[in-house]
């Protein structure tokens, strides 16, 4: 049944994120919040980038759920680093509407901040969605020459 729920998660498909690929999810939000629950066999979440050197190898997908520019500045490249030929690197950060929402302080994340940093690693950004209310995601792949 568990197994049904995750192959009609619209959220799954959309992502690409799929039993079968090895894969990790880092810094996710509380189980509470998590939009990518449950996650699919071969897809482990870590609570920080740093933990990566657990894992063995290039991975098909990487999720990374970004709180600051500062640290993601400083986890990009081993991000990038990590990941497999052809496949794919989600940046998600906070949106400034779940913020202000909030009653926090806006981000200093956003889509085109993230676009430029990629695009200056060999990646392209090839899709752009919202994973809830509170947070969106950038999908990053390597650059074709």
């Amino acid at each position: 049944m568990e197994e049904d729920a995750r192959a009609e998660n619209p959220l799954h498909k959309r992502l690409g994120l799929r039993p079968g690929i090895t894969g990790v999810v880092i810094s996710p939000p509380d189980d509470d919040s998590n939009p990518l629950l449950p996650l699919p066999a071969g897809v482990s979440a870590l609570p920080q980038a740093e933990d990566l050197a657990t894992q063995d190898g290039q991975l098909d997908y990487i999720h990374y759920f970004a709180r600051s520019r500062a640290e993601l500045t400083r986890d990009f490249p081993q991000l990038r680093d990590r990941l497999a030929p052809g496949g794919s690197l989600w940046i998600s950060w906070i949106k400034q509407s779940s913020v202000r929402r909030s009653g926090g302080l806006p981000g200093d994340l956003n889509e085109n901040l993230i676009r430029r940093m990629a695009l200056t690693s060999g990646l392209v950004d090839v899709k752009v969605l919202a994973l809830d209310q509170d947070w969106s995601g950038l999908k990053l792949v390597v650059r074709k020459h």
